[in-house]
């Protein structure tokens, strides 16, 4: 007696058909994978990271971002930028510049949390080289919207001290 051809043998008709769904699969799988996060990088720096006031609250907060080298040394001369993102969709990022202030010291003075909840700090240090570090920091804010769209009963005046409202 003479077999089938292997793929016409009755095991391979069974499963075959399942095999452009297996394929399908892997690739939504590999793309649901890829949500933007940094590549891994190999530059040997180290990024700390504060915030006054602490914890962070929604509007707009002062970071610090303390940067050295693998031997503990500052990094002067380099480009900073810091992006907060979260993780739901819908919210826009807020981007922003750090300044040098000396001594490892990076500061971005008025970083605009816009809305309560958990945040990924994306920090971006592009040194003289063109070698860029890439570090992701969680932070979690607290409070609602902003200060400026908080109804309040008390109307500043026009030193921005808070009057009561006539009645």
């Amino acid at each position: 007696m003479h077999s089938p051809p292997p793929l016409r043998h009755p095991i391979f008709a069974r499963h075959l058909p399942s095999a452009p769904l297996a394929i399908v699969l892997a690739a939504a799988l590999a793309l649901g994978a890829c949500r933007g996060d940094p590549p891994p990088d190999d530059v040997p720096i180290q990024v700390d990271v504060s915030v006054a006031p602490t914890p962070p609250i929604v509007g707009p907060v002062r970071l610090v971002l303390t940067i050295t080298d693998e031997a503990g040394d500052p990094v002067e001369d380099a480009r900073v930028q810091v992006e907060g993102t979260m993780s739901h969709a819908g919210m826009t990022p807020v981007h922003d510049s750090a300044s040098y202030q000396g001594q490892g010291r990076w500061v971005v003075p008025e970083f605009e949390f816009t809305m309560g909840g958990e945040w990924i700090m994306i920090i971006r240090v592009t040194l003289p080289d063109g070698r860029e570090a890439v570090r992701e920091r969680e932070m979690d804010v607290v409070g609602g919207p902003p200060p400026q769209e908080r109804s309040s009963d008390a109307v500043p005046d026009d030193e921005g001290t808070p009057e009561a409202p006539d009645r």
